[in-house]
């Protein structure tokens, strides 16, 4: 009687059970990563190669809430770990480049609710924003050309998803843009159109630019800038 020999399973594949085993939208390290799949060398490369098949990890590179050794599990794809098989892909892969490349035109805030990635909803303090990059227009040939690329928080993307609206029309924008009441509101939208991305003050901007900063700098910044406040009163 010959003896079953365990089942192997290969490097992606666990590496891809640790994930769900972290769940979507909870951040993990580096660390965590080798110590949940030990004996794979390569770990990180393993996990890279799941965004071929659908995974979204963000980095502090598309996430600058993120540190240099933190990565967030954002969207989970093909569940190898319990045997599904790869599908045919319905839509071009967005490459990371690219898809930082539309975050930082979007500034790092929802292109919908205007919320910042990273911070709290407004309605709900217990859920952070986690930015996604899509298609605008999901007609094949999809183009994965800037143009094309939107980047939304989840609750937008899952609002849009879920509630089987259709895109708008020409028609429709034009109607709903001529409908402005002032000539100083086609001005401001004429503006947004321009850049692309809504319209921040001073200050948001280098709000936007101190969440970028690491932990240590963070609080450096607050220390000499509350200095300031007590000076100036």
């Amino acid at each position: 009687m010959t003896e079953e020999r365990p089942v192997r399973r290969s490097s992606k594949v666990r590496v891809a059970e640790f994930l769900a085993t972290v769940g979507e939208g909870n951040v993990f390290t580096k660390l965590q990563l080798f110590q949940g799949v030990p004996g794979v060398a390569q770990a990180d490369r393993r996990m890279r190669d799941l965004r071929e098949l659908g995974w979204q990890i963000d980095n502090y590179k598309t996430d600058p809430r993120l540190q240099p050794d933190e990565y967030r599990l954002t969207a989970t794809g093909t569940r190898i770990d319990l045997g599904e098989r790869p599908k045919e892909p319905s839509r071009p892969r967005i490459s990371s480049a690219r898809r930082r490349e539309a975050l930082e035109r979007a500034d790092f805030v929802c292109q919908t609710c205007g919320t910042r990635a990273g911070e709290f909803y407004a309605d709900d303090e217990d859920q952070r924003a986690i930015l996604i990059v899509h298609p605008i227009d999901p007609t094949p040939p999809i183009s994965t050309e800037l143009s094309n690329l939107r980047a939304e928080c989840q609750r937008c993307t899952a609002g849009i998803r879920g509630s089987g609206r259709a895109l708008p029309t020409l028609d429709e924008v034009l109607t709903h843009a001529s409908a402005l009441s002032s000539r100083e509101d086609r001005r401001r939208l004429y503006r947004l159109m321009q850049s692309g991305r809504p319209e921040r003050d001073d200050v948001e901007v280098v709000f936007a630019e101190w969440l970028r900063l690491g932990r240590e700098d963070r609080v450096n910044i607050m220390l000499k800038l509350a200095g300031l406040l007590i000076e100036e009163d």
